[in-house]
């Protein structure tokens, strides 16, 4: 745990429960029905409209309603707010601002002190307890973990996806637990460089993906993936989205080289079929499959 993090959470341990927040926000934040109605009108993919439960808010100066955050016995709680105008040039701060807002019950606290880009904002959340699963408005990178808590990075005004680049899709529908949804332009598959800047940046980080599936608003693929899925020493089995008679989202395509199957170097992997010989999407001969992945469900049910 880094001396910051016990520099907070020292405090809250002794006492119950603190404020995270020691700035005075030079500014008020108000409720805002209008921005309530826009808030909860339409999901985070322009589905039906479901009960968010969402509030607005509009504010002024550096005031946010998320402020008020506090640790009780260690566990953060605060509201989750996702901002509705994008920052400025530089990223900085628009006033007056408005906001999406989820009660202040859940498991995220507002972090002010988070190293994150200029034009994202910080929460620290218990365990898996994603951001995205209290406020669909929302889109944060991957967590930063420390013992039991994980930080995070967030927008709810996320960039213009770029025509080169991919973008992870929390809650993409068609993924199961375990996966994480990534769209990417046509022709293009995620890659670990397409993570945002507080995210890992490893050269070998590797996302295993699914088949794609055209997404609705068409030229787009929508993926399911697996992170980290690092091809183990000596194995040959790389991911194929070319593989005939795989299904988009649910299945995995693989060409292999050598004599080891996919399950052999992915272990949430379980192929219900040998491989047909073929060539892979490079052109070299292989061994080609349409695999599951599992998550400790049993292969029998797939």
């Amino acid at each position: 745990m880094s001396a910051r993090r016990i520099a907070f959470l020292v405090p809250w341990l002794l006492l119950g429960a603190c404020t995270t927040n020691t700035e005075t926000p030079n500014g008020s934040c108000q409720l805002d029905d209008a921005i309530t109605a826009s808030c909860n009108s339409t999901s985070a993919d322009g589905g039906a409209p479901p009960t968010l439960g969402l509030t607005g808010y509009t504010c002024t100066g550096s005031a946010r309603p998320d402020l008020a955050a506090n640790y009780a016995g260690g566990v953060p709680q605060g509201t989750i707010c996702a901002n509705q105008i994008p920052p400025g040039d530089g990223g900085a701060p628009v006033s007056p601002q408005t906001y999406c807002c989820t009660p202040p019950d859940t498991t995220c606290a507002y972090n002010p002190t988070a190293d994150c880009d200029p034009t994202t904002y910080g929460y620290e959340c218990q365990n898996v307890n994603r951001p995205e699963s209290y406020n669909p408005k929302i889109q944060c990178g991957q967590g930063v973990r420390g013992n039991e808590l994980v930080d995070y990075c967030c927008t709810g005004t996320p960039a213009p996806m770029s025509a080169t680049s991919c973008r992870e899709q929390d809650g993409l529908a068609g993924c199961v637990a375990g996966l994480v949804g990534w769209v990417c332009p046509l022709n293009l598959l995620p890659k670990g460089q397409d993570l945002m800047s507080n995210k890992s940046r490893a050269d070998q980080y590797f996302l295993l993906c699914s088949m794609p599936q055209l997404a609705p608003v068409g030229k787009l693929n929508d993926f399911c993936c697996y992170p980290p899925a690092q091809i183990p020493p000596g194995g040959t089995c790389t991911e194929d989205v070319q593989v005939s008679n795989c299904n988009p989202l649910t299945q995995f395509g693989f060409a292999c080289y050598g004599d080891d199957t996919p399950a052999d170097d992915y272990p949430p992997i379980v192929c219900p079929n040998s491989g047909t010989p073929g060539t892979s999407m490079e052109g070299y001969p292989a061994m080609l499959y349409c695999c599951n992945f599992i998550n400790g469900v049993d292969a029998g049910t797939k």
